[in-house]
């Protein structure tokens, strides 16, 4: 026969086992955690770009960790490596993030590809959609910064002083309130033949060669693979007509290549660049 346990020793043992259930309970929702965020979490400051370049102005990291909520991430979590990759390419400055290096200490180091501003585009726009207009400029006049691909790059990030610095483009019927979101593309026909242009003669304009400022788009009539005809304004210097954006010229007309050949030419030429106007479309 066995003996009944009383009932004091049974309440004896479940009082210490209730202790330890809530215990192992608690730790395993709350403690874990807890030591998790203060140990292991994602922190900020220990977040860095490497070879930042000289034109970017934004914290990005500053931004990206805000916006995406990366603060919430263990550096114990296999994915975070690509979450984190995942958040900087999210952000419109950033064209491709490469690698996410997880280093001793938790330090993160991004390695990314940056857009690097190449032009600004004329538009008519009110005055919350560009740069705040100066006195005695025209109010309506706005310029849009996008890179080598179109993309429009944080106004916030330019101001009036830093349009001289950029090739300006100036096309036809272009308004701000049409591209309302920074990331998104000029995908106009017309500012994409001038920017394929401002790319082509980034280097030449890099050097200081011709003093080239801004771009205008105008209708073609000639028979070229394009709608649209290109001239360059210089500072100081003549008009410059180029004909059709590069890779889009008539058969008759030079090829880009020898554009900018004969360009750098007539730059160098103090008598005929002493002209107001310059025809590149026409063959030596």
């Amino acid at each position: 026969m066995f003996k009944a346990v009383p009932k004091a020793a049974i309440l004896s043992m479940v009082g210490p086992m209730a202790l330890l259930l809530a215990g192992y309970l608690g730790w395993r929702f709350y403690g874990a955690n807890a030591l998790d965020t203060t140990y292991y979490a994602l922190k900020q400051e220990n977040i860095h770009i490497s070879d930042r370049p000289t034109w970017l102005r934004s914290d990005v990291i500053s931004e990206v960790f805000e916006q995406s909520g990366l603060d919430r991430m263990s550096l114990l979590d296999d994915q975070t490596s690509a979450v984190i990759a995942k958040a900087f390419d999210s952000h419109p400055w950033v064209k491709k993030t490469h690698r996410v290096h997880r280093m001793a200490g938790g330090q993160i180091v991004i390695n990314a590809e940056f857009r690097q501003p190449i032009a600004m585009v004329h538009c008519q726009a009110s005055l919350e959609q560009g740069f705040e207009v100066p006195p005695g400029s025209n109010a309506q006049e706005s310029f849009l910064p996008v890179d080598s691909e179109g993309v429009l790059l944080p106004t916030k990030d330019f101001s009036q002083d830093d349009i001289p610095n950029y090739m300006l483009i100036y096309a036809q019927n272009i308004r701000a309130s049409d591209y309302p979101r920074v990331g998104m593309t000029l995908a106009d026909p017309q500012i994409a033949e001038a920017i394929l242009l401002c790319r082509f003669l980034a280097p030449m304009r890099a050097q200081g060669i011709a003093k080239l400022s801004s771009v205008y788009v105008y209708p073609n009539a000639s028979g070229s693979t394009s709608r649209w005809r290109l001239e360059i304004t210089t500072q100081g210097g003549p008009r410059i007509l180029w004909g059709s954006a590069p890779s889009h010229e008539a058969t008759s007309e030079p090829t880009a290549n020898n554009k900018l050949k004969r360009l750098v030419e007539l730059s160098r030429d103090s008598t005929k660049w002493a002209q107001a106007e310059l025809d590149l479309t026409m063959n030596r």
